[in-house]
């Protein structure tokens, strides 16, 4: 399945044929996103026209750009590498994902139209976090840091869409340290709610439709907390009525 971001140049979507049932689906998304963007209600950022910048640095043989696909569990960036590249998410999803106290956690999620990478500019000699491919593949380019430097000197605007993609990572990671002090079933619901708004799928019925591979196990790591109490929390929330179905495809009302 390929998660389609809105695009200026068509309007809604980019670089990816589908057919005409998965497109009404993407358009009924789109027009659901916008309603909640009137009533202030929406949780996704702005979009940002990220493959612009993608689509100038390729204009230089000298940049290098490269493009990869990743199979679910792969990792792209392993936990302590320091890498010398930016990376761009063409298609599919990934997480940064922590180790703590043995446990691995999910901290955030990287979705189509990305960049992530951001501790190649750090001045710490390691990291101690991987990113991981949890969807069933991933597109990715990388980007050289160092060509990238010196395209931006060439075309200065396009700073400030690159400090926009970082300053939006940190806002993520700030939300979800506030998100880790709610009660276990709100942690849910409100994860629930923020992976519908970057990758739900709107179903024929009108509700909005997780990708199989949210699963307990992806959605007990970014909670931090077990499979059973994500299990149950689910099952409250389905016996209320704000989840359909608590099993994957797992299906808000």
């Amino acid at each position: 399945m390929t998660y389609i971001r809105r695009n200026k140049k068509n309007n809604l979507y980019h670089r990816y044929k589908l057919p005409v049932i998965e497109l009404k689906k993407y358009i009924m998304l789109y027009f659901l996103k916008l309603y909640l963007f009137i009533r202030g209600e929406a949780t996704i950022e702005r979009y940002k026209d990220n493959l612009a910048l993608i689509e100038y640095l390729n204009r230089d043989p000298l940049n290098k750009c490269t493009e990869k696909i990743f199979e679910k569990n792969s990792l792209i960036v392993d936990e302590y590498e320091k890498s010398s590249h930016l990376y761009y998410v063409v298609e599919g999803v990934a997480c940064v994902e922590i180790l703590n106290d043995g446990q691995q956690y999910i901290s955030s999620f990287i979705f189509q139209n990305d960049f992530f990478g951001l501790d190649s500019f750090s001045t710490f000699n390691k990291k101690e976090h991987g990113i991981r491919v949890i969807s069933e593949t991933a597109t990715i380019i990388s980007l050289p840091k160092g060509r990238l430097l010196a395209s931006l000197n060439e075309e200065p605007q396009n700073y400030e869409l690159l400090l926009t993609n970082f300053a939006d990572i940190f806002q993520r990671h700030y939300s979800y340290f506030n998100f880790l002090h709610l009660p276990t079933k709100d942690r849910i619901k409100q994860a629930l709610q923020y992976l519908s708004d970057h990758i739900g799928i709107v179903t024929i019925e009108e509700h909005l439709e997780l990708p199989r591979f949210i699963t307990q196990e992806i959605l007990s790591k970014f909670c931090r907390t077990s499979q059973s109490r994500v299990s149950v929390s689910l099952k409250e929330l389905e016996k209320t009525g704000w989840l359909l179905k608590k099993k994957v495809p797992i299906t808000l009302n």
